[in-house]
């Protein structure tokens, strides 16, 4: 699906008229989202999560797909922003004005250009006058300046090379002196972030942010933050958030929650944080090209990278999901197609599979018959909108909504 042009379809996905203004459509798409979140409906039947998920796609394509017009075309924006008037609701306007305003247009002129010729004059005459009288002072003092100009440089350079000695001396929390920052000390410009991320950091009240914010920060700057990462560690990267509520920092539409001071979960919705997990493996590991159930955490990040949400066992790829029990895929949800999962059937056989599969079917004929399930929640396996349930490894019930199924 496109998301280069924007239809009117787009704009009443969203409850909108086109030519709807960027903030009416920041604000339907923010509410949209907060209805239609697949974690709003989690706990709600199958077919109600199903649902919620697929409009909750319309909807997140939809504005891509507006906003993407805007970005393409930003006349388009500017008008939609600030529509303008029809021509024929201005022409009777500009007409009914225009009497008085050539009336007044000579007293205007004529008043401004009085005020300039009174103001003006008076302007420079007091200007000169003031200069002129701080002429002799000027030259009197001007060599006195000049020697303690120089006479100052010394005592400047000793005090420069003091403060180099002493710098390691100095605690990791102590406050600059308020001549700190006019000493001319050499080195990496390294040794000065603590000093420029506290002063970035400090806002207007210290009270509505956490006392990590307000600490001096590593002297190193990572490109990136992972799953226990330190909140020094966070702002170093990610600099100060928008929004702190609690133990969670907020960046735009993004989050990262902290536990005991380091990151416990994350949530990169708009793509702004630079979080990156890392598989742990050897180098003469090879890529899979697939996971399945039963992958480790190690086999996912080598197949699909960082996630793009982390809540405790269960991983995030868009609107994709995966959950972990004891390390291993147990469940998945892949509707988007964001995951390259694949299930085989455990004991293949050569002859050619079934044309379809049947109430007592095993797992492994519904697999050769249907292939890869789109998601797997316990006994439960869905394919699309229809769902094939377990129990004893036998098939005992079957929902072909949309006659997806070659079920008999």
């Amino acid at each position: 699906m496109s998301f280069e042009v924007a239809s009117e379809a787009d704009f009443q996905v969203l409850g909108l008229q086109p030519g709807s203004t960027p903030s009416e459509v920041r604000r339907a798409y923010r509410d949209l989202v907060k209805k239609w979140h697949p974690d709003r409906h989690h706990s709600k039947p199958y077919e109600t999560r199903a649902l919620a998920e697929k409009k909750f796609r319309e909807i997140d394509e939809a504005y891509k797909r507006i906003v993407t017009g805007w970005k393409a075309t930003p006349r388009a924006a500017a008008r939609s922003a600030n529509p303008a008037r029809p021509q024929s609701a201005q022409r009777p306007e500009a007409k009914a004005h225009a009497g008085p305003a050539s009336r007044n247009r000579p007293k205007i002129a004529f008043h401004i250009l009085y005020r300039k010729k009174v103001i003006l004059p008076a302007i420079l005459l007091l200007a000169a006058g003031f200069i002129f009288m701080q002429l002799p002072s000027f030259f009197s003092n001007s060599l006195p300046l000049d020697s303690s100009l120089s006479n100052s440089s010394l005592p400047n350079s000793s005090l420069s090379n003091k403060a180099a000695d002493t710098e390691t001396t100095v605690p990791q929390n102590a406050e600059p002196s308020p001549g700190a920052n006019n000493t001319n000390t050499e080195g990496p410009s390294e040794a000065t972030a603590p000093q420029t991320s506290a002063h970035l950091t400090s806002p207007a009240s210290p009270s509505d942010l956490p006392p990590a914010l307000l600490q001096p920060q590593p002297t190193e700057r990572s490109s990136f933050f992972t799953l226990g990462s330190t909140t020094s560690e966070v702002l170093s990267v990610q600099g100060t958030p928008s929004r702190v509520q609690g133990q969670t920092w907020i960046y735009g539409l993004s989050e990262v929650d902290f536990r005991n001071g380091r990151v416990s979960r994350f949530n990169n919705f708009d793509g702004s944080l630079r979080v990156q997990m890392q598989p742990v493996v050897s180098e003469n590991t090879d890529t899979p090209d697939h996971i399945t159930i039963g992958s480790g955490k190690e086999e996912v990040l080598l197949v699909q990278g960082t996630p793009t949400r982390v809540e405790g066992n269960r991983w995030f790829y868009g609107f994709a999901e995966l959950v972990f029990k004891n390390g291993r895929v147990a469940e998945y949800d892949n509707y988007f197609g964001a995951l390259k999962m694949r299930i085989l059937p455990s004991t293949p056989s050569g002859s050619e599979p079934p044309p379809n599969f049947t109430i007592g079917s095993t797992p492994d004929e519904v697999l050769a018959v249907q292939g890869t399930p789109t998601a797997i929640h316990g006994n439960r396996w869905s394919f699309d909108f229809s769902s094939v349930l377990f129990q004893n490894g036998k098939v005992i019930s079957v929902i072909n909504s949309e006659g997806a199924l070659r079920y008999k």
